[in-house]
């Protein structure tokens, strides 16, 4: 059911609008126009007494004055001009003195929040290149007591020489360097070489044979870390963190890392097969866990820093030590073997 439209209400709400708007207006007025209109006609001599639409505006400002006989008479123009302007610069200086206070204002309440620095500190901010990289590196290292260091994948040989100062330089100042590789840097010569320096000045090193990702962290309050977030690759910069919660996680999963992965210069483990030994390698077991996981020998290698022909040749080699044939055949005595326990 349709309600019908009532032409006098319309018309009644239009007018009320009408107004309304006539009042703002009015509001921002010095003088309304009802008061500019009886202004006039006290111009022309009428005589006018009483409550009048108008005359309290004129009263308040100084326009008229109100005669002890009753009516009303205009005040001299240069009387109320100046009355008028001295209101405005009364009001206009009160302004000022607030605009001026404006800025001591929001220092006072500014002074109770983090500065910019310490809010980037507290947070984090991605280091666009590798220079950008390696000098927060670098100025975090001078400072820092302790570095967790993760490193995965392959590491060549000029970027181990950036950081082979830079952490001989540490170990001097009596920082406790701990870093952890991938099984597959074993057998990198470059850092084979670089354990062997170090390691006696008091640097430790461990390897894991799972993939983990990358980090560096200092002193537990600041972490550099690739970008997962865009996947920008390494060349293109990294992750700084200085938010204590993130750095404290990040450390913490290093701990958990470093406590599952094998000391570089320990032996084997030993399992306990049928031959009373342990018959895989560490690198080759992480072979075996990405194939049952349902990766190619490609993928494995790019996830290891090598060649699907080396991967080939581990996996050839165990076949070799236990008699098979097939990787099938191997993965099924991988299946059942004690040596999925190991790292």
């Amino acid at each position: 059911m349709t309600a019908e439209t009532n032409p006098k209400a319309t018309k009644r709400d239009e007018k009320q609008k009408t107004n309304r708007v006539e009042a703002e207006v009015e509001i921002d007025s010095i003088l309304p126009p009802e008061a500019r209109a009886l202004y006039a006609r006290l111009i022309a001599g009428e005589i006018v007494s009483g409550d009048v639409p108008g005359v309290e505006s004129l009263l308040a400002l100084g326009a008229v004055m109100e005669e002890p006989l009753g009516g009303y008479v205009p005040v001299s123009l240069d009387r109320l001009e100046r009355r008028l302007r001295a209101s405005v610069q009364d009001e206009l200086a009160r302004t000022a003195r607030r605009l001026e206070e404006i800025p001591a204002l929001l220092d006072e309440l500014r002074s109770h929040q983090p500065s910019v620095a310490e809010a980037l500190r507290a947070g984090s901010r991605y280091l666009t290149g590798v220079e950008a990289t390696n000098r927060q590196i670098g100025e975090a290292a001078e400072e820092a007591r302790e570095l967790l260091a993760a490193q995965p994948g392959v590491r060549t040989r000029r970027v181990l020489t950036q950081a082979f100062n830079r952490d001989l330089a540490a170990l001097s100042r009596g920082v406790a360097l701990r870093t952890l590789y991938h099984v597959s840097a074993r057998t990198n010569p470059d850092v084979r070489e670089r354990v062997a320096v170090m390691a006696p000045k008091g640097a430790l090193f461990r390897t894991l044979a799972r993939p983990f990702l990358r980090v560096l962290v200092f002193d537990r309050k600041v972490a550099f870390f690739s970008d997962h977030l865009e996947g920008r690759p390494d060349s293109a910069g990294a992750w700084m963190v200085r938010d204590p919660a993130v750095c404290a996680y990040l450390a913490e999963s290093f701990e958990q890392e470093w406590t599952l992965a094998q000391e570089w210069h320990a032996p084997e483990r030993s399992g306990e097969g049928t031959t009373g030994r342990t018959v895989s390698t560490q690198l080759q077991r992480t072979i075996l866990r990405a194939l049952v996981a349902g990766q190619d020998q490609q993928q494995i290698a790019t996830a290891l820093g090598y060649s699907s022909r080396t991967i080939n040749v581990h996996l050839t080699n165990l076949r070799a030590e236990l008699g098979y044939e097939t990787v099938y055949q191997l993965v099924h005595w991988w299946a059942t073997s004690p040596e999925r326990d190991l790292d």
